[in-house]
């Protein structure tokens, strides 16, 4: 029970100082207890391995070394954040811009459209009503729609084309 009462000691000593010590180095309160607490750890389960006069330098040791892999895996963590960030960013910014000219392309095809085949397309599509409702409202057909439909789609198809 020797060892135990040995490692208490060390425990009730060193603690509060190897804490401040890995806070001191890494400025974060929950890490440096996680990092002192695996000291002690190590320490407990190679007790009888290590000459306990220098018990206080292991812990130490322990703490700097796991304190600067800390830093270390923080720092590639925050290189890839940084990088992560540019490249969505990048991506997200082209993404709208080609959307943008999509958008542009469609609208300069719609405005090549007669009145009635646009008014069909809108109702179609930004109103979202169903083939047979628009016939109704227009008293037509529904495969007149469909042609209706069919012409605007190929226009469309053949303004973004263009520009591509």
């Amino acid at each position: 029970m020797e060892d135990k009462a040995d490692f208490d000691f060390l425990f009730k000593e060193y603690y509060p100082q190897l804490y401040y010590y890995a806070f001191h180095l890494i400025n974060n309160m929950e890490a440096s207890k996680d990092i002192v607490s695996d000291a002690f750890e190590f320490i407990w389960t190679n007790y009888a391995k290590i000459d306990k006069a220098t018990a206080k330098s292991y812990l130490y040791i322990y703490v700097r070394n796991k304190s600067i892999d800390f830093l270390r895996h923080q720092n590639t963590h925050e290189q890839y954040v940084q990088i992560y960030s540019e490249l969505t960013k990048s991506y997200v910014e082209t993404e709208y811009q080609e959307q943008d000219e999509r958008m542009m392309h469609i609208s300069k095809a719609m405005e090549k459209l007669t009145p009635h085949t646009r008014h069909i397309l809108e109702e179609c599509y930004i109103q979202r009503k169903k083939y047979q409702e628009v016939a109704d409202e227009l008293n037509i057909s529904v495969s007149a729609v469909r042609k209706h439909i069919v012409k605007a789609l190929q226009v469309i198809r053949e303004e973004c084309a263009k520009k591509s």
